[in-house]
């Protein structure tokens, strides 16, 4: 299928990341050689040839723009200001609306190695008919922020963890069930959140998910490879490790 455009969600603060974002946004964190989000531009570049790459901005948006200024001029992304940011449901829904084509939604805050985003990026690219697609990993209960329910691979529905409902007993054998829960990343077919409205300041799980869930097939799609929502300074110090130690399967053009 193809993908006419990818989003990066790059407005939020990284409150959780106080100590390294005052000054500087989540996104433009250093991974060793690059930053989390050159990292996702790259790969987006390279697997998804001709697609426009979308970056939305608001907390030190400046810095984001500068950055993106630093790309050639014609593989350079757009930016979507927002000087007051309206949450991801809201900017992901205007989008889609406005542009007409599949899109391809990407988290701000994710680590992906090139092994990992090939591979969801290729199974994406081969399917034959236009889909939605949500890309999920397998987490314990205790450590997952959603549970996907799914249905011989299509996603049925999704909801969210709240940490302080689950039992403090960590002997407990559910605690450590393993469950699908969303990676950040979501193909949405065009047209599919034409009928869709968002509350401001609204994330993308689970009404976002849940609105297609129920009107169309999402596929979920398994990632298994090394992928890190970078959320506090134990999952950031880890994504430099892995992106110092993993293969690099293309040569970046910056």
């Amino acid at each position: 299928m193809k993908i006419d455009s990818v989003l990066i969600l790059a407005a939020g603060r990284g409150t959780r990341l106080k100590q390294y974002t005052d000054n500087l946004p989540k996104s433009l964190l250093p991974l060793g050689d690059t930053n989390i989000l050159r990292n996702l531009i790259a790969q987006s570049q390279k697997y998804f040839a001709g697609a426009k790459i979308y970056v939305n901005a608001s907390y030190l948006a400046e810095k984001i723009i500068n950055e993106i200024t630093n790309f050639p001029i014609n593989t350079r992304p757009f930016i979507i200001w927002e000087r007051n940011p309206l949450g991801p449901a809201f900017t992901v829904t205007h989008h889609c609306n406005e542009s007409g084509g599949n899109v391809l939604v990407l988290h701000g805050d994710n680590y992906f190695s090139d092994l990992t985003y090939s591979k969801f990026a290729n199974s994406i690219n081969q399917k034959i008919q236009d889909v939605s697609i949500l890309l999920c990993h397998k987490r314990y209960l205790d450590c997952a922020r959603s549970i996907i329910s799914e249905e011989k691979g299509i996603v049925k529905s999704i909801s969210e963890i709240v940490v302080s409902d689950l039992p403090k007993n960590s002997n407990d054998s559910n605690h450590r069930e393993l469950v699908w829960s969303s990676s950040g990343v979501l193909v949405i077919k065009s047209n599919s959140l034409l009928n869709f409205i968002p509350d401001k300041g609204e994330g993308l799980s689970p009404n976002v998910i849940n609105h297609i869930a129920r009107n169309e097939d999402i596929h979920l799609e398994k990632c298994t490879e090394a992928r890190i929502s970078i959320d506090s300074e134990k999952s950031y110090f880890e994504a430099i490790e892995i992106h110092k130690t993993s293969q690099k399967l293309f040569n970046r053009p910056f």
